[in-house]
């Protein structure tokens, strides 16, 4: 136990870097929802909408409704992963914000904790907000949809967590190029947002199996068109995992980049 108390957060105060995040938002979120809204909402449009027109069923499944379940999945990929990586660098290094944490009670594990859980925040808005238009155009048809919100919190946290990872052992700006580029978007091509990977090499969908966003399109699709609970609740689970094996890489990576 002596171990991993030093990795352990007190929820009092991650819960004040939260909040601290949350006023910081309040004030911006017009500028600040729109851009990352208007991606997955360009996607349902041409893609959903317009080669569903030739491509009209997927497994079964009406094209339109197979890719606005997985585009609600990315839409929390893109918004953790920016909050957890650009803006979590630049309040770092930048404005020197979590440097200004410590000189008060809040430390490391605290400051990893509480950014986890805004990003997390601000992913479930985001996706949220996207699946009200989905909702709106007609391509949600099981009542389990209510519970995605729960669920879009739980893959917000894993890549808030991935980001944070990146960002703590990242030395410069210019390194996240190399994160959207070589990781992030992958992601969003090959876990089967926008088709199925049964039909690729088999090494491409093992791969996959192994990358969160897959999970989590397998979480949203399901409760979009109607659920099999044992898989959601295995697709959870390994997300959880992941994102607590994660953990303590951050807090140990600040350690050394914070406290001089």
């Amino acid at each position: 136990m002596s171990a991993i108390a030093p990795y352990l957060p007190s929820p009092r105060l991650a819960a004040r870097v939260w909040r601290r995040e949350l006023i910081v938002f309040s004030k911006v979120w017009k500028n600040a929802l729109l851009p990352q809204f208007f991606d997955p909402l360009f996607y349902l449009l041409a893609l959903g909408f317009g080669l569903g027109t030739y491509l009209t069923h997927v497994q079964g499944i009406p094209y339109k409704q197979f890719i606005a379940a997985g585009l609600v999945a990315s839409s929390v990929m893109w918004a953790a992963s920016f909050e957890s990586t650009w803006n979590a660098f630049f309040k770092m290094e930048e404005q020197r914000l979590f440097d200004a944490f410590l000189t008060t009670p809040v430390q490391v594990p605290d400051v990893v904790a509480g950014e986890v859980a805004w990003a997390a925040t601000r992913a479930v808005i985001y996706g949220t907000t996207f699946l009200l238009i989905v909702t709106a155009f007609g391509l949600v048809r099981s009542p389990w949809a209510v519970a995605i919100p729960l669920f879009l919190a739980v893959g917000g946290a894993c890549f808030a967590m991935l980001g944070i990872t990146f960002t703590s052992l990242s030395p410069r700006l210019e390194f996240f190029s190399f994160y959207f580029t070589l990781f992030i978007t992958p992601l969003f091509l090959f876990s089967g947002i926008f088709y199925p990977l049964d039909r690729l090499p088999g090494w491409v969908t093992t791969i996959a199996w192994f990358t969160p966003l897959y999970h989590l399109v397998q979480i949203t699709r399901p409760l979009v068109l109607g659920p099999h609970l044992w898989a959601v609740i295995g697709n959870t689970a390994w997300l959880v995992v992941l994102t607590a094996a994660l953990y303590a890489v951050p807090v140990r990576a600040m350690r050394r980049r914070l406290i001089r």
